[in-house]
């Protein structure tokens, strides 16, 4: 179907030519956004979407914003405390709107970063088509996903564009909330003024952990952030216990091989040297292709080694897999490796079997395998001269990052 839809900027062609505008993406992508909405409201399923409005309320009544509340909802929160005044507006309305525009919030948020890439329209359009499947899962579940892949995505584009400022914020909010955030950190290599940079940096991360004081007292902000990272290292071994459900690659490798005891550190240890490899060549830093590589490593790499990570956080990778896919100019092998995971994003086992997906739980993590061999793919071409050096053509040269 892609082979037919995608437009030639990928080396596809795509017809009738409404297909090719961003708008009718836009159109696709709040249809997708209104029809889960719409399932939530006649199922009255509002759990996830309850679970992050609670917290507000908490942060008003200085109540624990990692406790269990199961009058309310099942599960718990693991968002920083910051995320309570983010979803502030949205919870001052009653669930049933505040859902609708919770969600097209993500929407419009993911959809607008997309097209603050430096890529032809073509391109543009062609992620916003891959990304489709992940969408669904993640308005689904009414998740901040999009919006924390989103914030990724603005740490890199606004950082040479004379809005380090909002770069700066952008890397602090989203590690403040998601933590996968600080991995924009990376981006720093790449910032013409990195003194002002840095200050920036700071001043957003005082700001941000200030913030949530003009609604409940410092002390009981600060025992938020312990909480936080205690409710993080509680998810953490719950998943690696194999009490959760771990759809990391590293839990992939833990069911496929049957080493439930294998420590994490070995899995980071080895992906954080590959994530970091690119940056010997600091002779790269300047080119457009590369530092597009680097965004699609850090869109992928803190979900696929994450033991958090859930199907529909992989909202997060698949920009990244559609930014490695309209850049890669091996033909065959994107087109024969992006069905592959597509498929496997959708999460059939668990939508058509789920008694035996949850009991067989390799057919789960495999969701994760497509992203990993794009993901070393991506760390190739960042290494690789010819791929980082190929002459750009029109589109790519007037889309390329200004200082």
């Amino acid at each position: 179907m892609l082979n037919h839809f995608l437009t030639n900027a990928s080396g596809l062609s795509l017809r009738p030519k409404y297909y090719q505008d961003n708008r009718f993406v836009l159109f696709l992508w709040v249809l997708i956004t209104l029809i889960f909405v719409i399932d939530s409201w006649a199922t009255h399923r509002y759990n996830n979407y309850l679970i992050f409005e609670n917290t507000f309320r908490n942060l008003l009544q200085e109540k624990s914003l990692y406790a269990p509340y199961p009058a309310y909802h099942e599960d718990a929160n693991h968002y920083g405390p910051i995320f309570s005044i983010l979803i502030a507006p949205f919870a001052l309305m009653h669930n049933w709107i505040g859902l609708l525009f919770w969600n097209l919030f993500n929407c419009f948020l993911l959809f607008k970063a997309v097209q603050t890439l430096p890529l032809s329209e073509g391109e543009k359009v062609v992620i916003g088509y891959i990304a489709i499947p992940c969408l669904i899962e993640s308005m689904l579940n009414q998740q901040f996903n999009a919006g924390a892949g989103a914030l990724m995505i603005l740490s890199y584009t606004q950082i040479n564009k004379d809005k380090g400022i909002w770069s700066a914020l952008c890397i602090v909010l989203g590690t403040f909330i998601k933590l996968y955030g600080i991995v924009g950190l990376v981006f720093f290599f790449f910032v013409k003024k990195k003194p002002a940079f840095i200050l920036w940096l700071i001043l957003w991360s005082i700001v941000i952990f200030l913030l949530p004081m003009l609604f409940a007292s410092p002390n009981y902000i600060v025992q938020c952030y312990v909480d936080w990272k205690n409710s993080l290292v509680g998810k953490n071994m719950i998943n690696v216990s194999g009490e959760g459900i771990d759809i990391s690659i590293m839990g992939f490798f833990r069911q496929l091989f049957n080493i439930p005891k294998v420590s994490n550190f070995l899995f980071l240890a080895f992906g954080s040297l590959l994530f970091m490899l690119p940056f010997w060549y600091f002779t790269y830093f300047s080119k457009s292709k590369f530092q597009l590589m680097i965004l699609s490593s850090v869109l992928l790499f803190p979900v696929l080694f994450s033991t958090g990570a859930e199907d529909c956080t992989f909202i997060i990778s698949i920009t990244g897999v559609g930014i490695w896919f309209v850049k890669e100019k091996n033909k065959a092998l994107k087109n024969a490796l992006l069905p592959i995971l597509l498929f496997t994003a959708c999460n059939f086992p668990l939508l058509l079997f789920p008694t035996f997906a949850k009991a067989h739980r390799l057919s789960l993590s495999i969701i994760s395998f497509p992203y990993f061999l794009v993901w070393l793919r991506i760390i190739y071409n960042s290494t690789n001269h010819k791929f980082v050096y190929a002459e750009e053509t029109a589109p790519e040269m007037a889309n390329a990052l200004t200082d």
